[in-house]
């Protein structure tokens, strides 16, 4: 379903797409720590999957068809939570 974009959206798909990239900023240089990766590793990667549910959820936010946006999302989970609504 078609449907005209709002600044709001704009606007919060943007403040999406920084928290993520926040996100990435941060695990990155966590990971560089090597003792940190291992004992944390678990947690960088929860860190990685919070990221990318983020971009997707921006991309859903900012989509003129929000079911074609919805569907080429990868995680299945997500997917399946959003596709219920």
């Amino acid at each position: 379903m078609e449907r005209a974009l709002t600044p709001l959206d704009q606007l919060l798909a943007a403040e999406l797409d920084h928290a993520r990239d926040l996100l990435v900023m941060m695990g990155d240089e966590l990971a560089m720590n090597k003792e940190l990766v291992a004992e944390h590793g678990m947690a960088l990667q929860a860190i990685d999957i919070v990221g990318q549910m983020l971009g997707h959820i921006a991309n859903v936010v900012r989509a003129e068809n929000q079911s074609d946006a919805i569907e080429r999302i990868g995680m299945c989970d997500l997917k399946a939570k959003l596709s219920a609504a």
